[in-house]
């Protein structure tokens, strides 16, 4: 027979090869965030998008703290579930990869209403003209609803493989089990 999986402190320890590609896929994950943060293009998408969003406004604090303590929650929820009682890799991938789409979504909706307030009180003020300035900030809130609705759509994508991959019985009894 094969041998008991090995224990440290309670928890299951990953095989060689697969705890291997698990930390090359985030350090890979941290890269590409890196290399994002300081491309000049993603920069200039990203000031056009959150055009107008600061550290000073409410909604945003209100959605960035929420977003953290869901985040932070799920996956504690996930890990909980698929790598300490089930031992299930493929779970906790799926369950993961939905939570962080969830909470892309809370961030692009939130950063939405954050823009349409914006727009909102640009429109308010006296003398406003519906010239690049109006533009810019009706483009920024047309992107976020567009980036909200490709958030939700692969949620959903998601919730659809997860139901299947339930009903074949493979997402708890994967072919990427603990050991």
């Amino acid at each position: 027979m094969g041998e008991p999986p090995r224990q440290s402190r309670g928890l299951i320890d990953m095989a060689g090869w697969r705890l291997f590609w698990a930390l090359v896929g985030y350090v890979a994950f941290i890269v590409i965030l890196i290399f994002l943060y300081f491309y000049k293009p993603f920069e200039d998408f990203f000031t056009l998008v959150i055009n107008g969003l600061a550290y000073d406004n409410a909604m945003f604090w209100v959605v960035l703290i929420a977003a953290i303590i869901g985040f932070c929650g799920y996956h504690w929820r996930a890990y909980r579930l698929y790598i300490v009682q089930r031992h299930s890799v493929d779970g906790m991938v799926l369950t993961s990869l939905r939570g962080s789409t969830f909470i892309a979504i809370l961030f692009c909706a939130g950063a939405a209403v954050q823009s349409l307030l914006i727009l909102c009180v640009y429109l308010l003020q006296d003398g406003y003209t519906l010239g690049t300035e109006f533009g810019e900030r009706v483009g920024a809130v047309i992107a976020l609803l567009i980036l909200t609705v490709i958030f939700c759509l692969i949620f959903w994508l998601l919730k659809v493989i997860r139901q299947a991959s339930a009903a074949s019985a493979t997402a708890d009894t994967g072919s990427y089990r603990l050991q």
